[in-house]
């Protein structure tokens, strides 16, 4: 008998059960990894096709693990008042090293440290573990629980003919509900263009908006650079628009080959004269520009 005996079995031995748990979840956090240049890219972001039985299984631990995460998020906020900017292994770094700063850092990041030690423990994969916490934790942080949702698929699993499902993340792909478009007549075909051409007026306008809002420290503004792309930069001492105008597309290439990360495909060429403009206020013409640009790259 199997008296307070919780769970599946799934066929498996302990081990081995405990063995595919764990892929599954690392393979549920994986999918939200930045995967634009990998040969086995996630179809969708965020989503794993498996059995009914076994996404039942996995759930709980994928909710605990973000859980765990999210719990961690105010002590890495509270390390980042202690942090140092400086390159590691620089004279300023060293100095950060022995001061005082140094030691707050490392006690207001010791619940960070143990809750990833503890994640890595349940899932063990350490790719995983990381974009858990620098990606998927922070959006879950106003969310009490209730972080999966499962979906039966209509056709089984050809071969045994098992019952399939989806497991996918909450607020990635969820449904969004659209009205009905209005039906187009002859007569108010006039109606229609000067509307459309209100409609661009207006999504212009707050398209401008939005550029003069931004920060000057914000390099996201150009288009091409994104929260990586700007930490590497960051980190190499260009950090506003200003600094971002004045150098050469030559030593930004050089940042983006040595940082940490794939950005091989990334053309710069763009981004001084586009920072050079937010810099000077031209919000306008630098969405005009925007515009016509294909992912910051001149068309």
């Amino acid at each position: 008998m199997r008296h307070r005996r919780r769970g599946r079995v799934l066929g498996r031995s302990p081990s081995h059960r405990k063995a595919l748990l764990k892929n599954l979840v690392s393979a549920l956090f994986l999918t939200e990894r930045d995967a634009t240049y990998d040969d086995n890219a996630p179809k969708v972001q965020g989503r794993i096709t498996t059995t009914l039985h076994k996404a039942k299984e996995m759930r709980p631990l994928v909710e605990k693990c973000i859980t765990i995460a999210k719990k961690s998020l105010p002590a890495a906020e509270e390390a980042k008042k202690f942090e140092s900017t400086a390159e590691r292994g620089s004279d300023a770094w060293k100095k950060w090293r022995k001061s005082d700063d140094w030691q707050k850092w490392a006690n207001a990041r010791a619940p960070v440290v143990a809750a990833r030690r503890r994640v890595v423990q349940l899932i063990g994969d350490k790719t995983a573990a990381k974009i858990l916490f620098n990606t998927i934790a922070e959006r879950f942080v106003d969310r009490p629980g209730g972080y999966t949702r499962i979906l039966r698929l209509a056709t089984p699993r050809l071969g045994d003919n098992g019952e399939r499902a989806i497991l996918e993340l909450v607020g990635k792909n969820d449904r969004v509900k659209r009205k009905a478009e209005r039906p187009a007549f002859d007569d108010d075909s006039s109606d229609d263009s000067s509307s459309a051409a209100s409609d661009a007026t207006s999504e212009a306008t707050a398209a401008v908006k939005k550029l003069s809002s931004k920060k000057p420290d914000d390099l996201k503004v150009v288009e091409g650079i994104g929260p990586k792309v700007e930490q590497a930069l960051k980190d190499n001492g260009i950090t506003s628009w200003e600094e971002l105008s004045a150098a050469e597309v030559d030593k930004i290439k050089e940042i983006l080959t040595e940082a940490e990360g794939n950005f091989a495909g990334q053309d710069p060429t763009t981004w001084p004269e586009q920072a050079k403009l937010a810099a000077a206020g031209e919000f306008e013409k630098l969405n005009k520009w925007q515009d016509e640009l294909d992912g910051g790259k001149a068309t």
